[in-house]
């Protein structure tokens, strides 16, 4: 017979009878076949993980629980943590709607960690050879790349639909490392290449900006650089469908107005 234990008290017996760090879907595995908790959603490991997830010291969510449960090491495994202090009985429960936003905005989060990884992982050229499939899917016309070396720092030039004009656009890209930053020279180099023959600049790193180059991008009577670092470049290929694909997951709520 199943125990009156909260799904967050079902997974820390759970982990505590497997007696080591276990997975989500270990610690669900246990939870069904001791009975300790009885799920009524449709997918219960997801529900399990979102509810996992909130209660771990080391949680990012917007909407983690105040209490601490678990920890959770580099390999995604959850265990309890030492001295546990029971939840109040009066805690405000989270509906299923924002259950599936939370792990929706979380599944984003790491997909964008795992495109811009990859993005390092690339040697230069290889990374200026994406940009430039980069540039063509996000819109470039009559798109032209450039020798490597030469053209001032110039890697790509075509014509890009800006708000109702279309205009001609020339790009950069950098390959740098983590702990390398775009600086204001970078910029004032790429401005200069472009300057009288563009009405506009990108420059596209996997690193990101120094806050004297970012102030610079954008100067009275020059033309303007847009900055795109890792991050802004892998939410660009998610929203766009870049390089992504999508799982279209129904969401349902009764209406009676509807009937």
């Amino acid at each position: 017979m199943t125990s009156k234990l909260t799904i967050v008290e079902a997974a820390v017996e759970a982990i505590r009878l497997i007696g080591k760090p276990s997975t989500v879907k270990q610690t669900y595995v246990k939870i069904m076949e001791r009975q300790l908790y009885k799920f009524g959603a449709k997918d219960p490991i997801a529900v399990l993980r979102i509810q996992m997830e909130r209660h771990s010291d080391a949680t990012t969510w917007g909407s983690e629980a105040k209490i601490k449960r678990f920890s959770k090491n580099v390999n995604g495994e959850f265990q309890v943590l030492g001295s546990v202090t029971k939840p109040t009985i009066h805690s405000k429960p989270v509906d299923s709607l924002t259950l599936v936003k939370e792990l929706a905005a979380k599944l984003k989060r790491d997909t964008v960690s795992r495109i811009v990884d990859h993005l390092y992982a690339l040697e230069p050229d290889e990374f200026e050879s994406f940009c430039s499939k980069f540039l063509e899917r996000y819109g470039f016309d009559e798109m032209q790349v450039t020798t490597r070396g030469r053209d001032g720092g110039i890697d790509a030039f075509g014509k890009l639909e800006v708000g109702i004009s279309q205009l001609d656009v020339a790009a950069q890209c950098k390959r740098y490392k983590r702990s390398s930053k775009i600086s204001r020279p970078d910029i004032d180099r790429f401005r200069g290449a472009i300057q009288g023959d563009y009405q506009q600049g990108i420059f596209i790193t996997t690193s990101s900006f120094t806050q004297e180059a970012k102030d610079a991008a954008f100067k009275r009577s020059c033309v303007p650089i847009v900055l795109i670092d890792g991050e802004t470049l892998a939410e660009i290929m998610i929203d766009k469908g870049i390089g992504v694909s999508t799982s279209h997951i129904p969401i349902y709520d009764f209406e009676f107005d509807l009937v």
